[in-house]
């Protein structure tokens, strides 16, 4: 070997353990960097020369810089992190909505519908006491009241849901064309040789939070992008993404579509699926139960009332107002919110006659068949109680879900997260290696010295 050559291979060890050692030093710098992974320096000797003597070798290079990253964790994180993202909206709204109903308590719903029965009751014993018939007006308003506030409250936890819809389906649109840039600069980086790995790591932070909202899937290409596919659509593909929208759903409720296209996409999982089926299902369950407590309400005691005698000997009078027949439009009839005479007590024209405010206290405790045969409360009580189930139910899936999740985390970390420790030993390696290259480009320019005297 020529000393010519031995400077050579000196030479190839010095540069490429100080670029060894620089990939180190970015791995420390970068440790707390959320989404970042663990880069190293893939080292390969030298393609061996010919001599008389045999092959020789020519010392070392690299091939460039490798994350090391786990495509099978990222996917477990990703699926685990999607069914978190609906699991943990459905709780909010449902806490929300459990709430609002507030049972069993005191000033719930059901305490008020009981109330109003009982103030029938009352008035039963003595038809004719102004202060009972004005406690029948106010118990009935105020269960009249509370219903529509109810209501209400859904119908707004409803609209909240559609609006962060529309702006998640904003921020996915964002994050899409983020990846799509991402790809086509990481493409052409990748065609000059160069490495693109910290563009990588951003790509697939992206991804990351983009999981939260839908279920993805990623899909490399050879050109070093990759297709993101969300639910069964392609969202990304490459340096092109596509444009969601949210749009009505037949039936009622909001869906989210691909611009250009007609119908909706199925997320299949994160936030977004839970929003759609808060807006299309679940939200608007609760309000149709609601509605149908109202009509049946409005039917029932309307029907009652009508046959009655007020005190002032009129008949046919509504007690609540025929046309509010949904929990949101519940109300007095105009005659009774205008006097309590007009409340009808009797079922003659004969004084202290209280047949029909017997037979209105009786609903109460009657089954209603359009009900499905349920009494007003037990169908109240019933539509709470699903709400608490639903609510506790999801809590648990959160709880479980954030478990899978932090445990996927962990998995992936312990593959592509920097250990100092770990980067301190590898770094005292390569200055030993590094020094050592040094050393022998000391030997080789003695043995030159050498040379030069015998000259």
């Amino acid at each position: 070997m020529s000393l010519s050559s031995l400077l050579s291979i000196a030479r190839s060890a010095l540069l490429t353990h100080r670029r060894a050692m620089d990939v180190t030093a970015h791995n420390v710098a970068n440790a707390q960097t959320p989404g970042y992974s663990r880069q190293r320096l893939r080292l390969a000797a030298n393609p061996p020369i010919a001599a008389h003597a045999g092959w020789i070798g020519t010392g070392v290079t690299d091939q460039g810089v490798m994350r090391t990253r786990d495509r099978l964790l990222d996917a477990g994180y990703r699926r685990e992190s999607g069914l978190l993202g609906r699991s943990s909206t459905m709780q909010n709204y449902l806490d929300q909505i459990e709430a609002a109903v507030g049972e069993p308590t005191e000033g719930g719903l059901s305490s008020t519908l009981d109330a109003m029965f009982q103030s029938f009751s009352d008035l039963a014993n003595d038809p004719s006491n102004p202060v009972r018939r004005d406690l029948v007006r106010t118990a009935a308003g105020r269960f009249s009241r509370q219903l529509s506030e109810l209501a209400g409250r859904v119908l707004n936890a409803t609209q909240n849901a559609v609006d962060q819809l529309r702006g998640q389906v904003a921020e996915v649109n964002t994050i899409s064309g983020r990846i799509a840039d991402l790809n086509a600069q990481i493409v052409a980086v990748s065609a000059t040789g160069q490495d693109a790995t910290d563009l990588a790591d951003q790509r697939d932070v992206l991804v990351d939070q983009l999981s939260s909202y839908m279920s993805v899937r990623v899909v490399e290409q050879k050109d070093g992008g990759i297709a993101v596919i969300a639910g069964e659509t392609t969202l990304v593909d490459g340096a092109n993404s596509q444009t969601l929208l949210v749009r009505g759903v037949s039936g009622g409720g909001y869906g989210i579509g691909v611009t250009g296209s007609g119908g909706t996409i199925d997320p299949q999982g994160g936030s977004l699926k839970g929003l759609s089926e808060l807006t299309t299902t679940t939200l608007p369950g609760f309000m149709r139960q609601l509605n149908q407590l109202a009509a049946a309400i409005v039917g029932e005691v309307n029907a009652v009332h009508q046959s009655g005698f007020t005190l002032s000997g009129a008949t046919g009078v509504d007690f609540f107002d025929p046309t509010g027949v949904t929990a949101l439009t519940i109300g007095l009839s105009a005659d009774v919110q205008a006097s309590s005479d007009a409340i009808a007590a009797a079922g003659t024209a004969a004084p202290g006659d209280a047949a029909i405010a017997l037979q209105l206290a009786q609903l109460g405790g009657s089954g209603v068949a359009g009900l499905g045969g349920r009494t007003f409360r037990e169908f109240y009580v019933r539509f709470a109680a699903d709400v608490g189930t639903q609510s506790r139910n999801s809590a648990l899936d959160v709880e479980g879900q954030q478990t899978l999740v932090d445990r996927s985390d962990s998995m992936r970390l312990s593959v592509s997260g920097v250990s100092i420790d770990e980067e301190m030993v590898i770094l005292i390696d390569q200055q030993e290696a590094y020094s050592a290259a040094a050393r022998l480009i000391q030997v080789a320019q003695e043995m030159m010295d050498d040379v030069m005297r015998m000259v």
